[in-house]
């Protein structure tokens, strides 16, 4: 079976030191430091700014090849979308390229929000966007539950994109967060650990530039039905890949720590 990918969504987080990175470890030298506890990363900074190629380039080289990456689509692509946005996945795939050469892109990361609901429009945009990809490993996350439906799993399947599969606070609109309702789709099974720091997800703090949402450390035993699920998916023959977004205070480098240990000692 392959190798099972855990990392974190991020890892430029200053608050990391003392908690994971060493104390005295410059901020030009996390991406290395990662590099030697965690096998994959989701980068995420791509959703702000548009990534160039040698950008990219520079995250394999300064990771000493030692990372797999899941590479997150502009906001342009999913939050923002515009008349142009062909223009937007052309920029986007020819950044990618670096990554792809080298065999270590694992993921194109479709993050949509809430407010994209299941229309016959947003429908149609998205079967454009995943075919402008083919040929990339795409993934992707719902937000509304609208699109949690066997027509949506059977069209991503056709597609070859896979679905994302959601540990995060149960709420009205927010999809379930169960394989029984998210399956996995394709040869992926990837992973996005959110938290479930409910009270907190529609909170709109600018000062934290809204990570108060993912302000959650998980439990060794909310961590262990995890797991559980990383196991069944991987002897399905799945590619697993496992990302912990709870990243304010370090938990997310805790949790991932935790289930790469668990699964080493299994």
């Amino acid at each position: 079976m392959s190798e099972i990918l855990i990392g974190t969504s991020g890892y430029d987080y200053p608050e990391w030191k003392g908690v994971f990175y060493p104390e005295d470890l410059k901020r030009a030298d996390f991406l290395s430091f990662y590099a030697t506890q965690f096998n994959a990363l989701e980068l995420n900074n791509t959703f702000y700014n548009m990534p160039t190629p040698d950008r990219l380039r520079s995250f394999y080289e300064r990771s000493e090849g030692k990372l797999c990456f899941s590479i997150k689509a502009n906001r342009l692509l999913t939050h923002e979308i515009g008349p142009v946005w062909q223009t937007v996945a052309d920029d986007f795939k020819a950044a990618l390229k670096p990554i792809s050469e080298k065999n270590c892109l694992s993921a194109v990361l479709f993050q949509f929000p809430e407010s994209f609901h299941y229309t016959p429009d947003n429908r149609i945009y998205l079967s454009k966007l995943i075919d402008s990809f083919e040929g990339f490993p795409s993934v992707i996350e719902f937000r509304h539950k609208e699109w949690i439906r066997a027509s949506v799993f059977e069209g991503l399947a056709e597609r070859k994109s896979g679905i994302v599969f959601c540990d995060m606070p149960q709420l009205k609109n927010l999809p379930d967060g169960s394989t029984a309702k998210t399956p996995f789709i394709g040869d992926n099974a990837y992973i996005r650990m959110h938290g479930r720091n409910a009270d907190a997800w529609y909170v709109h703090d600018a000062a934290q530039n809204g990570s108060a949402r993912y302000d959650y450390e998980y439990r060794d035993d909310e961590l262990d039905e995890i797991i559980a699920v990383i196991k069944t998916a991987e002897e399905e023959g799945k590619k697993v890949q496992v990302f912990f977004n709870n990243h304010p205070k370090g938990s997310g480098a805790r949790n991932a720590q935790y289930v790469r240990e668990k699964l080493t000692e299994a």
